[in-house]
């Protein structure tokens, strides 16, 4: 399989490429665990949800075409959740899953926590509508190390056609501000990644999108976009590939579910809650390897929610078109 396949950096320079040694271990193995099958006695990440909502409503978005019991997570989950990271050496922590973390007042605190715990890498994905620069200070003053902020195109119309309730000129604002708040105080991080799905009119575009965010990002990339539009059915795919974030990463839900990905999103494959086991039974459990197991000998589909997932349809068709299995 290959690792992280859907992701392409196509301006600057990767915010996951660091020089000290802690991290360049965590991206050897993030990439080196799902390619031997091999998974060590703890997540390398985690995804954290902070609420399960979100203040737009994009069309190609699961969150907007799928209803979920809405919910913002309670400090006593989040920091149990961090706890168990900082106690088994976690590398990595994203305050995301299907809402808009920015959402939740206690980010920045969250953050500081987090950074306390000693978890080397974290970050949270946005639309920055919501990224005002009193909240850009909290959240340089709290140690946030990236952020990852959603943009479709660098043109008005193209953007708030995807990005529905957003204003363009408001959000672009704050992008700016995030990096002059961040020169002016002296600070090297949080880095910054402006990301896109590549939606149609982005097709065949894309030096056009970095010349426009590379002035004002770290780096520039876009995601493959997946089918996500009412939970499609992708049922009866049989094929050899396996989905590497069972060997990388689990999620966990604002309201405490353990879940074994970030495409699980109607929660069918879930561990438990955290407030009844740690992550690190729910990793270690026979449930979790019978997931791997499945995907290591082609059964995958064997899986309702793997059977379903756009992640998995989109990355066996792109294979099919190039000969792979």
């Amino acid at each position: 399989m290959e690792v992280d396949a859907n992701f392409h950096t196509i301006g600057g320079r990767s915010v996951v490429e660091r020089e000290d040694a802690r991290f360049r271990e965590y991206r050897r193995k993030w990439k080196e665990w799902p390619e031997t099958f091999h998974a060590g006695e703890f997540p390398l990440h985690l995804d954290l949800e902070t609420n399960s909502v979100c203040n737009l409503q994009c069309p190609f978005c699961a969150t907007t075409h799928n209803r979920y019991r809405a919910g913002f997570i309670e400090e006593a989950i989040w920091k149990k959740v961090l706890d168990e990271g900082g106690r088994n050496e976690l590398f990595s922590l994203k305050f995301t899953f299907r809402g808009e973390p920015l959402l939740h007042p206690d980010l920045p605190k969250m953050v500081k926590y987090a950074k306390d715990a000693g978890i080397l890498d974290v970050y949270f994905n946005t639309n920055a509508v919501r990224l005002t620069e009193p909240v850009i200070r909290a959240l340089i003053d709290a140690g946030l190390d990236r952020i990852s902020i959603s943009f479709e195109g660098f043109e008005k119309s193209v953007y708030e056609s995807y990005r529905v309730g957003a204003r363009f000129e408001q959000v672009v604002r704050n992008i700016e501000a995030l990096k002059r708040v961040r020169e002016e105080v002296g600070s090297p991080r949080p880095l910054v990644r402006i990301q896109t799905v590549l939606v149609p009119e982005l097709a065949g575009r894309e030096k056009e999108y970095s010349a426009f965010w590379t002035p004002r990002a770290d780096e520039v990339a876009y995601l493959d976009m997946k089918d996500e539009d009412g939970n499609p059915d992708h049922r009866g795919i049989v094929a050899d590939w396996a989905c590497p974030q069972l060997w990388q990463r689990m999620t966990i839900t604002w309201d405490g579910k353990i879940l074994p990905c970030v495409h699980d999103i109607y929660e069918w494959m879930r561990f438990g809650n955290i407030l009844d086991i740690p992550i690190r039974d729910a990793w270690k459990s026979a449930q979790e390897e019978d997931y791997r197991n499945r995907h290591r000998t082609g059964h995958a589909h064997e899986i309702p929610a793997c059977d379903r997932c756009p992640l998995r349809e989109n990355e066996i068709r792109k294979l099919s078109r190039c000969g792979g299995p």
